[in-house]
């Protein structure tokens, strides 16, 4: 499948300058993912190629240059990549693999992908089949590496025109990126609503902050989950940049992302509406198995600190005896990494008398961790603090997201706390009920920066 496509790629993925710089190893992250020795056979690139693309093919010539420079060699890995770019932009999920996944096979042995080992080629088959994901990007390329049913793409932040550059980390010039539904058991606690997607890349690579934006384009729109080895974590929600296929309407669709991206950018009005983003994204900065969750609650968990029973004193800040700390996960149990949560303290005496705290609201930073370094109460007595949310539409017009509401779910409660008498000083205390849009999210403590 050549066309707009090939010509694209091509053009964003030819003339790499110098090779992969260090890369970072990784293990796998699934059965389907055992893998094999990354032996040189350059005999074996230059065949497969020929079967591949023909014998008088630009790719034929680039494996030939490729055995000239050596194996591992800067040049031999920049030729690599560049015949890799070829496979992903010829397959869509319609052709016969066998020959093209052993290819990648072949090629990989013979460049530098940092010391990482080659998968089999039965991972690139599932790779270039109906489902999966496979292209290479190189530091000018733009737009999303997308699995050929519309499922899912990854690509930097910044919208249509974000380069790849931008986040791929000092010294690393092109990536293969690839990825495939696979099977995990238990992978959620919560709802599932896709499929469990693996993206990966060779060479292995920690994407420079804020990270790659992962999207899943046909689900529900809610939350990702993402698993790498024992740790799960729920990713906060960002506005999806997948292209809406009903737009794709008045013309025949577009097999490719190239095909909608060059229609994006092209002259014709009616593909305006390409813009029209559906689905969901997050944004990570390592890659690993991702699925989209519906989780039914925001919870507390307040595992960061505990709460001490003396030492506490009227109008003396939390944070010169303890400085309550509080982490939101979903109902399942999996940390939430949502930020602008809004969460605040109440105090019971033991009269069952609701008492006012002073400073007692903050806000979740991108950890999904709210603290509580200047709130203090306000009368002396034995207290229970509870703590309580408002869900995750806490403060969207703070965020500039349109954030999938999940309500509240159990406030949390403390042992029995003792303060002890102290002059009283002024303070602002947030009520349920209140307009979170007057009480400040990023002041006097109220959100700290993630740690």
């Amino acid at each position: 499948m050549g066309g707009p496509r090939a010509g694209v790629l091509f053009l964003l993925a030819a003339l790499f300058t110098s090779a992969c710089g260090e890369r970072q190893n990784d293990s796998p992250t699934g059965p389907d993912f055992a893998r094999s020795g990354g032996s040189c056979v350059f005999s074996t690139v230059t065949s497969l190629t020929k079967t591949e693309f023909g014998a008088n093919s630009t790719e034929s010539a680039l494996a030939t240059s490729m055995k000239n420079a050596g194996a591992g060699t800067a040049q031999a890995t920049s030729f690599g990549f560049q015949i890799l770019a070829s496979i992903g932009n010829k397959y869509d999920g319609s052709q016969s693999t066998s020959n093209a996944s052993a290819l990648t096979v072949a090629l990989l042995g013979c460049m530098d992908i940092g010391g990482a080992n080659v998968p089999l080629a039965t991972v690139f088959d599932s790779a270039l089949g109906a489902h999966g994901a496979y292209g290479v990007v190189t530091r000018n390329a733009v737009g999303p590496v997308a699995s050929h049913d519309g499922a899912w793409q990854l690509e930097p932040p910044g919208g249509a025109t974000a380069q790849w550059g931008s986040i791929l980390p000092a010294g690393v010039d092109a990536i293969l990126a690839y990825g495939m539904p696979v099977s995990i058991a238990n992978f959620s606690k919560d709802t599932s609503l896709s499929n469990i997607f693996d993206w990966n890349t060779l060479a292995k690579v920690t994407f420079d902050p804020p990270g790659v934006l992962v999207s899943q384009c046909t689900a529900p729109s809610s939350y990702l989950q993402h698993n790498t080895g024992d740790t799960a974590e729920v990713l906060g929600f960002l506005t999806s940049t997948c292209f809406n296929p009903s737009a794709l309407l008045t013309e025949p669709a577009a097999k490719t992302w190239s095909d909608r991206l060059l229609r994006l950018l092209g002259p014709a009005p009616a593909y305006a509406a390409l813009s029209v983003t559906t689905g969901t994204t997050g944004s990570k900065r390592t890659l690993s198995p991702f699925q989209v969750i519906g989780p039914d609650s925001v919870e507390l968990k307040d595992t960061l600190f505990s709460w001490k029973k003396s030492g506490n004193t009227v109008s003396l800040a939390f944070q010169n005896v303890q400085t309550p700390t509080y982490q939101i996960k979903s109902q399942g149990g999996t940390r939430w990494l949502q930020d602008y949560v809004l969460i605040w303290l109440e105090a019971f005496g033991n009269n069952g008398v609701n008492v006012d705290m002073c400073n007692n609201w903050a806000y979740t930073n991108a950890d999904g961790i709210a603290w509580f370094p200047n709130g203090y109460f306000n009368k002396s007595g034995g207290y229970t603090v509870v703590a309580k949310t408002t869900g995750t539409s806490s403060k969207p017009t703070v965020t500039g997201q349109n954030i999938p509401a999940v309500p509240p779910g159990r406030s949390l409660l403390s042992p029995l706390i003792n303060v002890k008498n102290a002059t009283l000083r002024q303070c602002k205390t947030f009520h349920q009920g209140d307009d979170p849009a007057q009480f400040s999210a990023d002041t006097n403590g109220f959100r700290q920066a993630s740690q």
